[in-house]
């Protein structure tokens, strides 16, 4: 994948900025690696009164070389009963509709999107169908998915310390 170019590491940076600061609701937490900009990890919370409550998730959005003039991929990494692990989510802010897309959308609009889409049954590309109770389960299960990843862990230490991670939830 080609580098960022200079307008997209500058904005991605201050994206990077202001979400660290102020982060969206029910995403306390963000990974980037300093040589990869084009690539954000997200650690979501489950929604309140929805079947992921009590849940947590791991995001990924992978930024085009010229973001923000190109929409991004986003997937999901934890298994979670609404999309498909690892696999491109079509949504009006995501690759999928480029004729869609607004570049004045921030890496926080996309999470908060994102979040908001995963608590709707709308079938999408990367969309799974499951039960609610299934959903609940898979909540319920998230934390020992996440904290056996080693490679989460290393991006989110938090997961496998619930003492940090309850001290996020409530931030």
């Amino acid at each position: 994948m080609p580098n960022p170019s200079k307008a997209c590491a500058t904005r991605l940076t201050r994206e990077l900025r202001a979400f660290r600061s102020a982060p969206p609701p029910l995403a306390p937490s963000v990974y980037v690696d300093e040589k990869d900009l084009l690539e954000w990890f997200i650690l979501l919370q489950g929604a309140p009164d929805s079947p992921y409550e009590g849940g947590w998730y791991v995001m990924r959005i992978k930024f085009k070389h010229d973001y923000p003039f190109k929409a991004p991929a986003v997937s999901m990494i934890t298994p979670n009963g609404r999309f498909a692990e690892n696999q491109s989510v079509c949504m009006s802010m995501t690759e999928w509709h480029q004729e869609s897309w607004n570049p004045a959308w921030s890496a926080s609009c996309i999470v908060t999107g994102f979040i908001s889409f995963m608590t709707t049954d709308e079938q999408t590309s990367g969309g799974v169908r499951t039960t609610d109770a299934e959903k609940r389960r898979l909540a319920a299960a998230s934390l020992e998915w996440n904290a056996k990843n080693a490679n989460l862990v290393q991006k989110f230490p938090e997961l496998a310390d619930p003492e940090k991670l309850h001290a996020l939830k409530m931030k």
